[in-house]
């Protein structure tokens, strides 16, 4: 009797196992499968650079370098604010800046080296913006160039041969000249005679 209610107990635990397990596979394959390819969430879109940071700064020193077609100065700045004092900076210089040497009103390309300057801006990162520049001191003017005179090359001339001289004719000895006849010395006057003495009566008279 126990092997009977055992074997009964078994096939009913099969019959309530087998359709339980089926349902559940029926379950499984009925179930939506995730989608591998849906659509992943959007990217979150880049932070913006933030810009960066203006701030004013000034400068006190000695003119080092002038670019006037890059419209920069570079500036040896002995005082100033934290960022540039002490240092050789190159500033860029705004188009409206305000530039002044000796007092008066003058462009970029007026300044030059060695003269005292000091200058106010904008500092933007690590570039430097002048605004005002007040620039003192003599500045020396710059030597003109002097014009370099290219030289033509002389020609040589080839000398031309001359033309061969003929040699002269050669002039004959004239004629020897015969010797004229000498003069037969004159004849010789002789004395005349001598006239008589005077009379005595003659005498008297004179």
């Amino acid at each position: 009797m126990r092997m009977r209610r055992s074997a009964a107990a078994v096939a009913l635990a099969v019959a309530v196992v087998v359709p339980t397990a089926v349902t559940g596979v029926a379950a499984y394959a009925q179930s939506p499968v995730p989608a591998v390819q849906a659509a992943k969430k959007p990217s979150k879109p880049a932070k913006p650079a933030k810009p960066e940071k203006k701030a004013p700064f000034q400068a006190s020193g000695t003119v080092t370098a002038v670019d006037a077609a890059a419209g920069t100065l570079t500036v040896a700045a002995r005082s100033g604010t934290k960022d540039v004092r002490g240092k050789t900076v190159t500033l860029t210089v705004a188009s409206n800046a305000r530039i002044v040497l000796n007092g008066k009103k003058v462009k970029l390309e007026a300044l030059a080296t060695g003269l005292r300057v000091s200058v106010t801006g904008i500092r933007s990162g690590a570039t430097y913006t002048a605004v005002k520049v007040q620039a003192a001191g003599k500045v020396k003017p710059a030597p003109a160039p002097t014009p370099s005179v290219s030289v033509p090359p002389t020609e040589t001339p080839t000398p031309t041969p001359s033309e061969s001289v003929e040699p002269s004719e050669s002039v004959e000895p004239s004629e020897s000249v015969e010797p004229s006849e000498s003069v037969e010395p004159s004849h010789s006057v002789e004395p005349s005679e001598p006239t008589g003495s005077p009379s005595p009566s003659e005498s008297e008279d004179d």
